[in-house]
């Protein structure tokens, strides 16, 4: 994980613009998980404000969920994001978790 990433305000209003334009459709306008297309899914998507006791541990788990996406679930891989785009998606969420 980039240094000071979780904290970084440029990383979070970068992420909220990639947020918005490609995961709020699923995990909703505030990141709970109650998106328009979340209706059947199954499992569900995830609430993304609930806080977490581990946060480097949980970066990285989301930073590979982006990347890689959720087998046998709706969560798609995003290989069309750069490693820098899919950190500031994560420096939001974190910030998201924190609200």
């Amino acid at each position: 994980m980039p240094d000071g990433l979780l904290s970084s305000r440029e990383a979070r209003v970068a992420g909220a613009v990639i947020f918005a334009a490609n995961c709020a459709i699923c995990h909703g306008v505030k990141g709970d998980g109650r998106g328009q297309r979340r209706e059947g899914m199954n499992p569900p998507p995830a609430d993304l404000t609930l806080p977490s006791r581990f946060e480097q541990a949980r970066a990285t788990m989301i930073y590979r969920t982006i990347r890689d996406g959720v087998p046998r679930t709706a969560m798609p891989s995003w290989p069309m994001l750069r490693d820098q785009q899919i950190w500031e998606l994560v420096g939001y969420i974190h910030s998201l978790q924190s609200q």
